[in-house]
């Protein structure tokens, strides 16, 4: 089972100095240092919308390669499949964080759908999707995002795990009209 903590219980136990948004990212993990990449031409990672970032897909890739292969159940064991969905979340804010230039705009994970390859019987796609939440709540912080897990006979490329997000943004910060205060 993983542990969680909710945000204001993190919070609560971190010292004076709170880490930025890009700060918690590192700390969560060992995402791609450039974010990940589309291997098709026909989509694009991210769309920016009505002050909400939609991001693609992402599989369980870490530099160029999956994680695992297969079926949740089958081919692939619990904690596996769920270190793929950790993957997969760290991949999707490493492409918000390319598409933005920082996660500080991020105001909170709005929805999470995760997919799961799974086996015939396989039936715990929520215990392999909780990772994912906790990446985020971790990164992020604040509410919980809106979640389904959904099993599924087959993902791309063989991956056992693929998370698609939206998240909402901050809109950009407007210059004082004063200049900066000193």
């Amino acid at each position: 089972m993983i542990p969680f903590v909710l945000a204001s219980e993190r919070t609560a136990r971190m010292t004076n100095q709170h880490p930025g948004v890009d700060d918690r990212l590192a700390l969560a993990g060992q995402a791609a240092p450039t974010g990940p990449t589309s291997v098709r031409a026909a989509i694009s990672l991210c769309r920016e919308i009505n002050g909400q970032l939609v991001l693609a897909g992402q599989v369980a890739r870490r530099d160029g390669n999956l994680l695992a292969e297969g079926r949740v159940g089958d081919d692939v064991d619990l904690s596996t499949a769920q270190a793929c969905a950790r993957q997969c979340a760290l991949n999707l804010l490493e492409a918000a964080r390319a598409h933005l230039g920082t996660l500080e705009r991020v105001r909170s994970v709005l929805k999470l759908a995760v997919y799961v390859a799974s086996a015939p019987g396989f039936t715990e796609q929520h215990l392999v999707a909780d990772a994912a939440s906790i990446v985020m709540a971790e990164v992020i912080e604040g509410e919980l995002p809106v979640r389904i897990a959904i099993g599924v006979a087959a993902l791309p490329l063989a991956s056992p795990v693929e998370i698609e997000a939206t998240f909402e943004l901050a809109g950009p910060e407007a210059p004082s009209p004063t200049g900066p205060r000193g």
